[in-house]
């Protein structure tokens, strides 16, 4: 009988816990319905609205997000409108210099990407340039012979193993020189590596590109990117050269 009784308290006991325990839960949860935002949609993270700090990292990824289809989408409508910009007037026609901290992920300057401006198209240059190379054969002359020669037909078929999303672009287009620039903050890229020649050089199928490198440098400063210089091959270089070219850089 001492058994059975002390049995029932205890399962008294147990049922008045678990009761107690049931209630302060949907206390809990009816405290945060309560103080969940009302603008808050069906699906939105609940409570999100207890972590303000969650909740300006969520709104500054949404406007950035929005900001690079924009500028996106305005890029692919000015390369097909612009047709004659000249490059002395590039610099005039650039945007103030804003700060976009807080909208781009910080430089990485450890990271590096290899930048090249030796492109061109028929409104910018009146004519393709690199987009329509020499198809590059194989260096084994009998497989070489199993595929077609001739250059490549801009703009559906280019000298690119992948299509631009800017399309068969013009790197004298500032527009699409500062979309470059945004892409790769955007990629937390920190350094520009810049494929050079000295003035009045060129590789065989391009064109000097030495006066776009003021353009380059003004819009990767507005972007908090550093620029280094790839100082390319070119016919009898040699330390004398690279001498007059790295002082020519630097005094530039």
């Amino acid at each position: 009988i001492l058994n059975d009784d002390i049995m029932a308290r205890f399962r008294r006991r147990t049922c008045i816990i678990l009761l107690l325990f049931i209630l302060f839960i949907c206390s809990i949860m009816m405290a945060l319905k309560t103080l969940r935002p009302d603008r808050a949609g069906f699906g939105d993270p609940f409570g999100l609205g207890l972590l303000p700090e969650l909740q300006q990292r969520t709104v500054l990824l949404d406007s950035k997000l929005n900001s690079l289809n924009r500028a996106q989408g305005d890029t692919v409508t000015r390369v097909g409108n612009l047709h004659s910009i000249a490059v002395n007037t590039m610099k005039a026609s650039m945007s103030p210099v804003k700060k976009l901290e807080e909208e781009l992920s910080s430089p990485n300057y450890n990271f590096h990407i290899f930048y090249y401006t030796w492109y061109g198209n028929p409104q910018f240059d009146g004519k393709y340039i690199h987009w329509n190379h020499p198809l590059l054969p194989h260096w084994d002359p009998k497989i070489a012979n199993n595929y077609p020669k001739g250059r490549h037909n801009p703009p559906e078929d280019i000298g690119a193993n992948f299509y631009p999303e800017l399309g068969s672009y013009s790197s004298k287009d500032p527009t699409v020189i500062e979309a470059h620039m945004k892409q790769m903050r955007s990629a937390s890229t920190g350094v520009i590596v810049l494929s050079w020649y000295p003035p009045g050089m060129a590789d065989e199928n391009g064109e000097p590109t030495d006066d776009l490198v003021p353009v380059v440098l003004d819009y990767a400063h507005k972007y908090s990117l550093k620029v280094t210089f790839h100082i390319e091959p070119y016919k009898d270089r040699d330390d004398r050269s690279m001498y007059h070219n790295v002082k020519y850089i630097v005094d530039k």
